[in-house]
């Protein structure tokens, strides 16, 4: 089972054939194994890494996997997916989930309904609970394990959780005047169909706002194909301008761009050095709270939809 039991596909964005090569690839690139012998590395930080090739698209410019999981297999590697960045402390996320909100709290009014797809426990929208006025909240969360957590950040808040990770129909059209996704656009096989349809849950003057990684950071053109972003999880990996063209493509315009910082504690940065370069080292010297916030290759982009002419 090779190449032919996987979802072929063209660019997500403008529909473009792949060129004949590729422009990033792991050693061993996971469109020649079997669906099963790459279900151990879909887990893991600290694994060989093994990723679809990814190519660029010479039309849009967007880097993408013209070969990936199909729909069936993607439900099943889900499936079994531990909770995300949880070798991360709580902390650290918390400071960098902060720093989106000050970003986007920096750029619209914080009121009106929320959407937020993918919030885990709630990280970011514990903070539109304390500094914003939302009236009411749509937060989309397959993961069932974390509802009681996710309920628990709530609070007291007029709020729905919703196990279909894009069941916006469950939303009024036009009731949102913000939707918000961490780190969920990289792993959608048609981000073009995402945002329409959100579109049109967004009142007039709605925003959305998307933190995904940048493949066009520092950190990815030091480390090259060895960059953690390169993995099974991610059907493509936007930069600023391929970001502009996906919004373009949906019928946004974009109001905002900016690269984050992410807070990672020493002991936890180190370890990913020492494994990027080859060194398998399980253990390293602990370093107690000390966190440092680096703009390591993630940016962020607020975007509303285009008026009517």
């Amino acid at each position: 089972m090779t190449q032919s039991s996987y979802l072929s596909r063209t660019c997500p964005i403008c529909g473009s054939k792949p060129p004949a090569k590729p422009e990033v690839s792991s050693n061993v690139p996971a469109e020649t194994k079997s669906f099963e012998s790459l279900v151990p590395y879909w887990n893991g930080f600290f694994k060989d890494k093994v990723f679809f090739s990814y190519f660029r698209c010479e039309t849009c410019g967007l880097l993408y996997t013209p070969v990936f999981f199909t729909g069936p297999q993607l439900e099943q590697l889900y499936a079994q997916m531990p909770p995300n960045m949880d070798v991360v402390p709580a902390t650290t996320l918390e400071r960098t989930q902060r720093g989106y909100f000050d970003a986007l709290k920096s750029a619209v009014p914080l009121e009106g309904g929320f959407i937020e797809v993918g919030p885990d426990v709630g990280l970011f929208t514990k903070n539109c609970i304390k500094d914003g006025r939302f009236s009411q909240y749509w937060l989309f969360e397959p993961n069932r394990d974390v509802e009681q957590a996710l309920s628990s950040t709530m609070g007291n808040a007029n709020f729905h959780i919703i196990h279909d990770m894009f069941g916006f129909s469950q939303v009024p059209d036009g009731a949102a005047s913000v939707a918000v996704m961490v780190h969920v656009m990289d792993h959608l096989l048609d981000p073009v169909s995402t945002l329409r349809e959100l579109k049109g849950k967004l009142a007039p003057g709605g925003n959305v706002m998307l933190v995904t990684h940048d493949e066009a950071s520092l950190l990815r053109r030091v480390i090259g194909w060895k960059w953690p972003a390169f993995c099974l999880q991610h059907p493509e990996i936007y930069n600023l301008k391929t970001m502009r063209k996906l919004f373009e493509a949906a019928g946004y315009e974009v109001v905002k761009q900016t690269k984050t910082a992410n807070y990672f504690p020493v002991s936890f940065l180190l370890k990913q050095l020492l494994w990027a370069l080859g060194l398998r080292i399980d253990s390293v010297p602990s370093f107690g709270q000390i966190a440092i916030g680096l703009k390591l290759g993630n940016m962020l982009t607020i975007a509303t939809p285009k008026r009517a002419s």
